[in-house]
C-alpha cells in the first residue's frame, strides 16, 4: 500500500474532528422545530441516510451552477444570481421553493459542483453515480451503508423509487414495488394477484405457524456445527424474525409511496423513525421521461426543479419535527443526498433542449457536515474543477471531484472504511465536521 493510501487511512481513523464545522443556527431552523441538541450530531453508527435520485440528467445551470458570467453557458433570461449564506444559486420566479429550502437549511447544506461521472449514457452514469463503477455487480452506497449495521434493521435499505444496485448485499435491500407489491405481500392480498388463487391459514393458525418457525429456526442456529452451517442457519433465523416483524409493521406504517418526493415523505420518515431502515431511496421522476430534456429544456426542467425542492422542503420539515432514535429529531441524525446520474450541455441545441454532459452537481444536507458552502465548480468550458480533498477548496493540483469521491465521503460519515469499497480516490474530508 502506497504512502497516499496510508495517509488516507490515517485520516479516516483519526476522524474529521480536526476540521471545524460551521454553526447550525441557520435561518428557519428554530421555526422547523429543531432543538438546541442539533449542534450535537448523531454518532457515525447512528447516522441515517435518505437518497433522492432525479433520473434522466438534470440541468445544473438552472439551480446549482451560477454561470451567468460564463459565455459558454446558456442561462435563462428570467433567472438571476441568488445567494443564501455562502451558497450561490440560480434564482428564478418559477422556482421559489429553491430559495425557501436554502434559507431554511443552508447551514447544513453542501453543494458539490463539477462532479464527474465519466460517461453520457444513462445506464452507465447511473451505475457510476451510485456505485463508483460500471460493473453493475458492485453494491451501491445505500446498500453498503445499510449493510454496515444491517442487524439492527428489518429492512436495512428500503427503495421506494429510483435505482438500486444491491450487488452481493441483496439481503439488505428491499423494494416497495411500483404497484404496492410489498404492502400486498404483508397483507396477504398478493394471493389474489396470482393466476391460481390460493387460500391461506386463518389468523390464529398463522400465528401458531409463525411461532413454530421462529423456534425451529432458533434451535437450528444454536445446534449448527460447521462455520458455514452456523452462518446460514443464523441468517435464516434472522430472516424469519424479520418476516414476523414486517407482519406487525403492516398495522403501524403504510409501505405504499407515490411517484414523487412529496408522496414518499411519510413512508421514508416512518421507516427511519420506527427503526425499520437505515437508508431509504426515493425518486423524483416528474414527467414520463424524467429529466431527460433533449427538447424544450427550460419549460420542462423548471417545474421539475420546483417540485423537487418543494418535496425536499416537506421532507426536511418532517424530519425536523419527528423524534429521532438517538437524537432530538430525525433531522439531527439523517443525511439527505440529492443527485442525478449526469448533467446537461452548457448550450441549448436546435430544439431548445440540452443533451447529455459528464459533469453534474449534487447536494448533501444534514449533521456532521461543514455546511453553508459550495465545493468544486466549473471552468470556462463548463468542465469540473479539481479540489483539495483535505480542505474541500478548488485546487489546480488537486483531485477530480467525482462520484467516487462523494461515495467515499458518505461511507466515511458512517464510519465505514472507503478503502474497502472505493480505490484510488480520497474522501472529501474538508466536507466533514
Amino acid at each position: 500500500m502506497g504512502a497516499k493510501m496510508l495517509s488516507r487511512r490515517a485520516l479516516l481513523q483519526s476522524g474529521a474532528s480536526g476540521f471545524a464545522g460551521m454553526g447550525l443556527g441557520g435561518m428557519g431552523l428554530a421555526t422547523l422545530g429543531l432543538s438546541p441538541r442539533a449542534a450535537r450530531a448523531a454518532t457515525a453508527s447512528d447516522t441515517k441516510f435518505i437518497f433522492v435520485f432525479a433520473p434522466g440528467g438534470w440541468d445544473t445551470t438552472r439551480v446549482f451552477a451560477d454561470e451567468f458570467s460564463n459565455s459558454a453557458v446558456d442561462m435563462e433570461a428570467a433567472a438571476q444570481r441568488g445567494t443564501v449564506g455562502n451558497i450561490g444559486f440560480v434564482d428564478h420566479p418559477e422556482r421559489p421553493s429553491v430559495r425557501t429550502f436554502l434559507e431554511a437549511w443552508h447551514a447544513r447544506t453542501v453543494v458539490l459542483n463539477g462532479l464527474m461521472v465519466r460517461s453520457i449514457a444513462h445506464e452507465i452514469c447511473t451505475m457510476i453515480a451510485m456505485t463508483g463503477t460500471t460493473s453493475g455487480l458492485t453494491p451501491d452506497w445505500p446498500a453498503i451503508l445499510a449493510n454496515a449495521d444491517g442487524g439492527r434493521y428489518t429492512l436495512p435499505h428500503l427503495v421506494l423509487g429510483g435505482p438500486s444496485f444491491p450487488g452481493d448485499l441483496g439481503v439488505a435491500v428491499s423494494r416497495t414495488g411500483s404497484n404496492g407489491q410489498l404492502e400486498a405481500l404483508l397483507s396477504g392480498r398478493s394471493r389474489g394477484m396470482q393466476d391460481i388463487v390460493s387460500g391461506g391459514p386463518n389468523a390464529p393458525a398463522e400465528s401458531l405457524l409463525d411461532r413454530y418457525l421462529s423456534r425451529r429456526a432458533a434451535a437450528r442456529a444454536s445446534s449448527a456445527r460447521s462455520t458455514l452451517d452456523k452462518a446460514l442457519a443464523g441468517q435464516f433465523s434472522v430472516a424469519v424474525n424479520h418476516a414476523n416483524e414486517l407482519k406487525d409493521l403492516q398495522y403501524i406504517m403504510d409501505f405504499t409511496g407515490g411517484a414523487d418526493v412529496a408522496d414518499q415523505v411519510q413512508v421514508a420518515v416512518d421507516a427511519l423513525s420506527l427503526g425499520v431502515s437505515r437508508c431509504v431511496t426515493l425518486a423524483s421522476a416528474g414527467a414520463v421521461l424524467g429529466w431527460d430534456t433533449h427538447a424544450d429544456n427550460d419549460n420542462q426542467q423548471s417545474p421539475l426543479w420546483e417540485n423537487l425542492f418543494s418535496g425536499l422542503g416537506q421532507l426536511m420539515q418532517a424530519l425536523a419535527t419527528t423524534p429521532g432514535t438517538s437524537e432530538a429529531t430525525l433531522a439531527d441524525e439523517t443525511v439527505l443526498v440529492v443527485l442525478s446520474e449526469m448533467g446537461r450541455t452548457p448550450k441549448l441545441n436546435a430544439f431548445n433542449g440540452k443533451d447529455h454532459w459528464p459533469y453534474t452537481s449534487a447536494m448533501v444536507v444534514g449533521p456532521n457536515l461543514v455546511g453553508n458552502r459550495v465545493i468544486g465548480g466549473f471552468d470556462a468550458s463548463f468542465y469540473g474543477k479539481s479540489i483539495d480533498t483535505v480542505t474541500g477548496d478548488v485546487s489546480d493540483g488537486g483531485e477530480i471531484l467525482s462520484a467516487e469521491s462523494l461515495g467515499a465521503t458518505l461511507l466515511a460519515m458512517a464510519d465505514v472504511d472507503p478503502l474497502d469499497y472505493v480505490d484510488g480516490v480520497d474522501p472529501i474530508m474538508g466536507m466533514l465536521a
